[in-house]
């Protein structure tokens, strides 16, 4: 989870990380993922929800 899904993929991009699946609007928050070195996916989100720790 992260509050500005645009920002951090271009940091990541910078430092030469893949990106396996790019952002997506679904309704609840946007989603996309970055490639690991293992060739696995791991999904990151940028919640459109009220969350815990913004209170």
């Amino acid at each position: 989870m992260c509050e500005d899904l645009d920002a951090l993929l271009g940091e990541l991009r910078a430092r030469g990380v893949g990106i396996a699946r790019e952002p997506s609007d679904r309704g609840w928050g946007r989603l996309a993922a970055i490639r690991l070195p293992s060739g696995a996916e791991l999904a990151v989100y940028e919640p459109r929800h009220p969350t815990a720790h913004g209170r």
